[in-house]
């Protein structure tokens, strides 16, 4: 398969690493959305649905680092998936066995990766359209 070669991995890794620009850009959404309910008179709930939906980006920011990193060990050591399926279900307080494939594990962060772009988006239309549509009274 395509996706167990270590050139597909590294790709991955470096496709999951784009956290970063999800997690700045819905930290400073967060920022101005906070700065428009202090300073103020925009709409509460717009805005609320803004902060929840970056708080969600962040969740999904946090599991694409972890990730990039797990898919890092994973593909260094692709022959030993059984020890870190334990080691996941170590972590996580799993009992039984975990032994995904590595389409599904694919499948699994390519949703996260969309989930947090989705996020910044919601984040960042409820933003936008605060200010076109709320103004300031």
């Amino acid at each position: 398969m395509m996706i167990e070669h270590p050139i597909a991995g590294k790709v991955l890794v470096i496709t999951l690493n784009s956290w970063r620009y999800f997690a700045a850009l819905s930290a400073f959404a967060m920022l101005f959305t906070l700065l428009m309910l202090f300073f103020a008179d925009y709409s509460v709930v717009i805005l609320a649905i803004s902060l929840v939906s970056g708080l969600a980006c962040h969740y999904y920011c946090w599991r694409l680092w972890m990730d990039s990193h797990l898919f890092n060990i994973l593909y260094r050591f692709p022959e030993k998936t059984e020890v870190f399926d334990t080691a996941i279900n170590m972590c996580w307080g799993k009992k039984g066995e975990n032994n995904r494939s590595l389409d599904s594990r694919w499948t699994g962060a390519r949703q996260l990766l969309h989930r947090a772009a989705l996020l910044v988006l919601v984040q960042w239309s409820m933003v936008i359209l605060t200010v076109l549509f709320s103004g300031v009274e």
